[in-house]
């Protein structure tokens, strides 16, 4: 995550990166499959902010951003930290529940031996340019090489890692896919 600027005008505690996970359901983690609700996730989770402060923070339009904040919040993902009324307007600063998820409803892999815990499964959505996805990519494949060539040995562990460009149905039909 990109370290935040720190809001003067936030309200309540900073919140410490957290290391928990929270448990999610399926209507949850389809909320979280937005690369724009992962932004603001990542946003909101070290200190309460305003839609309007989070939007200023992620460069995008207010409304915009206030109706993910909306979808978020109604789906349990985040929590209202406070609200201030200021000159006749009601502020309201919202928090991230957390900033790790978990979502027990994947299907796993035949050959991962889920029953002892001893596996991780890691997703996000990304807003990439196409120099961004290059090199985001290759900067994945040599973190992968890294490993490959350093280890001292021990137990095989398995590690995938899929990159792909998302899109959705209109941008697909103008493309000529359909």
């Amino acid at each position: 995550m990109v370290p935040k600027k720190q809001s003067q005008q936030g309200a309540g505690p900073k919140r410490e990166p957290d290391q928990d996970t929270l448990v999610i359901d399926e209507k949850q983690n389809k909320l979280l499959q937005n690369a724009l609700r992962i932004k603001i996730m990542h946003a909101l989770s070290r200190e309460p902010m305003t839609s309007k402060q989070v939007a200023d923070l992620i460069r995008q339009t207010p409304g915009n951003v206030h109706y993910h904040i909306q979808r978020l919040y109604e789906g349990g993902l985040l929590e209202l930290a406070d609200t201030r009324s200021v000159s006749g307007i009601v502020e309201k600063y919202y928090l991230a529940k957390a900033s790790h998820f978990h979502y027990p409803g994947l299907k796993n892999d035949d050959e991962w031996d889920v029953r002892r815990g001893e596996h991780e499964y890691y997703a996000t959505r990304l807003d990439l340019s196409e120099e961004e996805a290059v090199r985001f990519s290759r900067e994945i494949r040599a973190l992968l090489e890294k490993w490959e060539r350093s280890t001292a040995g021990g137990r095989e562990y398995g590690v995938s890692v899929r990159i792909g460009r998302i899109g959705d149905d209109r941008e697909r039909a103008a493309e000529g896919e359909f």
